[in-house]
């Protein structure tokens, strides 16, 4: 009897087994994305540029400065002369890429403005008696500097689709002058593309300044040997969920 009892219970027990199987086998599906992944995106301006000189109303062009391909800044030089004269001009159109919608400005800066090595030659002090003490030159305020949107016909800095549209030839029906003709501040100057209807640099295409200069030739000896320089810098800051550049603040 007791032996009946105890194969009754293991097949109760086994039957069990059974059904607490049965009841862990629910219905299942696995679905799986991989390698998910966020990418900061770029924002890098790459400029271009191309320089005249003008001689006698010749473009002569600019030697060993003034004119590349499009690359980032190291030791490039828009203007690097070194023997102006009365009546001598000269223009450098500046070619701007970005990646990414940009907001941008550039700054005039580190000005240097002496009398130059000799600091006095004799036509220099017959003119100006006190250039030998004077600490700063006569060169800057009679150096004139026009900057404008070199955009041809196309409306807006946008940025021409055609680039001979960066023509360096100012059409002012069209091209909205940036820097009115005048000698740079000694203090330096700082233009916001904002400040134009609220224009940026669009991404992949491209946007140009004009940067015109002249010596006019009323000019005098007061001038000679004397020293004017400046850095150029360009600045982007990104326009995607950044309505107003940080430095308007400054």
């Amino acid at each position: 009897m007791t032996k009946k009892i105890l194969i009754s219970l293991s097949v109760v027990a086994a039957v069990a087994a059974i059904a607490v199987v049965g009841t862990i086998a629910y219905f299942s599906d696995t679905e799986t994305s991989t390698d998910n992944t966020f990418t900061a995106g770029a924002l890098d301006l790459k400029v271009d540029s191309q320089c005249h000189y003008y001689q006698d109303g010749n473009d002569i062009g600019c030697v060993d400065f003034g004119n590349w391909a499009l690359a980032d800044l190291s030791a490039e030089k828009f203007f690097n002369f070194t023997d102006i004269k009365p009546g001598d001009s000269g223009e450098d159109t500046v070619s701007l890429h970005v990646d990414n919608d940009a907001w941008l400005r550039l700054v005039i800066d580190g000005i240097v403005d002496n009398e130059g090595n000799p600091a006095c030659t004799e036509p220099e002090e017959d003119a100006d008696p006190n250039c030998l003490t004077d600490q700063v030159g006569d060169l800057r305020p009679q150096l004139l500097f026009t900057v404008w949107l070199d955009q041809g016909v196309t409306s807006g800095f946008q940025g021409p689709q055609d680039l001979s549209e960066c023509d360096n030839d100012f059409q002012g029906q069209f091209e909205p002058v940036i820097i009115s003709e005048g000698p740079i501040d000694p203090r330096g100057e700082t233009w916001n593309l904002k400040d134009y209807q609220g224009a940026y640099l669009k991404a992949g295409e491209t946007a140009c300044l004009g940067v015109a200069w002249r010596l006019p030739g009323t000019v005098g000896n007061n001038a000679q040997t004397d020293t004017f320089g400046a850095n150029m810098t360009f600045q982007v800051e990104q326009v995607r969920n950044n309505p107003t550049p940080s430095w308007s603040a400054e």
